[in-house]
C-alpha cells in the first residue's frame, strides 16, 4: 500500500464493517419490532445499543486497517475516515429499512405520533412556560401530521450525529495513542 494514498483500502475496511454493523443494527431493528416495541422510538437501550455498535465497529475496522493495510505514519484523517464510512453505513442502511417498515406497517408512524404526543402532553406545563400556548399548538399539529419521511430523517440524523461524536472521538484517542507510541520508539 503507498502511504500517500490508502483511499482505497480505507473504504472497503469501512464498507465491509459498515454492512456487518448494518446486519446487526437490522436485526436490532426486527427485534424491537417483534418485541412490541416501537424501534423508531429513541430509548435509553436503543442509545447504548447503538453506541456500542458505534464504537465496536469503527474499532473493529481501525484495528484491522492498521493490523493489514497501514504502513507509515498515522494520520488522523485515517480513522476519522474510516468511521465515517462505517456508521455512515449503518446509518443509510437503517434509514432505508426505517422508511420500508413504515410505509409496508402504518401502525409504526401511528405509534411513534401517539408516544411523541404522550411525551409532549406529559410535559405541557414545563413546555408552556418556556414557549407559550401557541408554540405548543403548532407542535402539537407538527407531531400529529408527521410523516414516514420525517420519522426516518429524524432518525438518521440521531444515528449520524451520534456516530460523528463517538467516530470523531476514536479517531483522536486512536491518534494521541499512535503519536505517544512513535515518541517512545523514538526516546527508545
Amino acid at each position: 500500500m503507498s502511504e500517500e494514498s490508502p483511499n482505497r483500502e480505507i473504504f472497503s475496511v469501512g464498507l465491509k464493517y459498515g454492512l456487518v454493523g448494518s446486519v446487526i443494527a437490522i436485526g436490532l431493528f426486527f427485534a424491537m419490532k417483534w418485541g412490541g416495541e416501537n424501534p423508531l422510538i429513541w430509548t435509553t437501550p436503543k442509545l447504548v445499543v447503538y453506541s456500542i455498535i458505534f464504537i465496536l465497529f469503527p474499532l473493529l475496522a481501525l484495528a484491522e486497517f492498521r493490523r493489514y493495510h497501514w504502513e507509515g505514519k498515522w494520520k488522523f484523517w485515517y480513522g476519522l475516515v474510516l468511521g465515517i464510512v462505517v456508521y455512515g453505513t449503518i446509518c443509510l442502511s437503517t434509514f432505508s429499512i426505517d422508511y420500508i417498515a413504515m410505509v409496508a406497517d402504518s401502525s409504526l408512524v401511528a405509534s411513534y405520533q401517539e408516544a411523541s404526543l404522550q411525551s409532549l402532553e406529559s410535559k405541557q406545563q414545563e413546555f408552556l412556560e418556556q414557549f407559550g400556548e401557541v408554540q405548543y399548538a403548532q407542535t402539537r399539529e407538527a407531531v400529529s401530521s408527521i410523516t414516514a419521511v420525517e420519522i426516518a430523517l429524524d432518525d438518521l440524523l440521531k444515528k449520524l450525529l451520534l456516530g460523528f461524536f463517538l467516530t470523531a472521538t476514536i479517531a483522536l484517542a486512536v491518534n494521541i495513542i499512535s503519536s505517544l507510541r512513535s515518541r517512545s520508539v523514538s526516546n527508545s
